[in-house]
């Protein structure tokens, strides 16, 4: 179905840490940079859709991928901190390859679809995310990775496509910034420019085009 790909089309997952790692205080942040982000982002049916997720003692989809730009940023606009003790990144992970990203929910991977994940979090992952990381990695995921300070940057880097999709920072007051660092990424995979290629005995590698 290589007729129905376009080169400014892709799947994107924002996975959001709702933790007490992120807090009160960096949630609304952490929301802002996502918001930030599709702002710049061009949606459409056969061109980017968007889709949220929440995770701390378990996933929560609070947006499905939608191509509709105003539906998706008026559900960001909304998000409450949700806390919990735990943050599960492993099941969080799994949720977003099973369900979020499948085909039934909108995912398009099977028609050539780039399919990109930015997960945003603030501490360690509280479950073993093993599972998760290797779910990704099967699905061709591009994952890419905002960590709030050192902890998150041990469990991210651990994720993420290529050690180098890892923004670090020791806190979301500079969203804008963030934002700065976070959108060439996403561009860059929508428009070709970073490509994900496997090779068998080497895992996955990085192209930039």
């Amino acid at each position: 179905l290589t007729s129905h790909r376009s080169q400014e089309s892709a799947d994107l997952v924002f996975l959001i840490d709702g933790s007490e790692n992120i807090g009160a205080a960096n949630f609304p942040r952490a929301r802002d940079l996502a918001l930030r982000v599709i702002e710049g982002l061009d949606l459409g049916r056969d061109a980017i859709r968007v889709a949220v997720v929440l995770y701390s003692d378990a996933p929560e989809i609070t947006h499905y991928l939608s191509s509709d730009k105003r539906s998706v940023l008026n559900a960001v606009k909304v998000l409450g901190f949700p806390g919990g003790d735990e943050a599960n990144l492993g099941a969080a992970l799994v949720e977003v390859v099973q369900s979020t990203l499948s085909s039934n929910a909108g995912g398009r991977a099977e028609e050539g679809v780039n399919q990109i994940l930015v997960v945003i979090s603030a501490g360690q992952s509280t479950d073993d995310f093993s599972e998760g990381e290797r779910s990704v990695r099967e699905a061709n995921i591009y994952t890419f990775g905002v960590a709030i300070g050192d902890e998150a940057a041990a469990s991210l880097e651990a994720v993420v496509s290529d050690s180098s999709f890892v923004l670090k920072t020791p806190d979301l007051t500079n969203v804008a910034s963030m934002r700065d660092q976070l959108l060439p990424y996403v561009r860059g995979v929508i428009q070709g420019t970073i490509t994900l290629q496997r090779e068998i005995s080497e895992g996955m590698y990085i192209s930039h085009a």
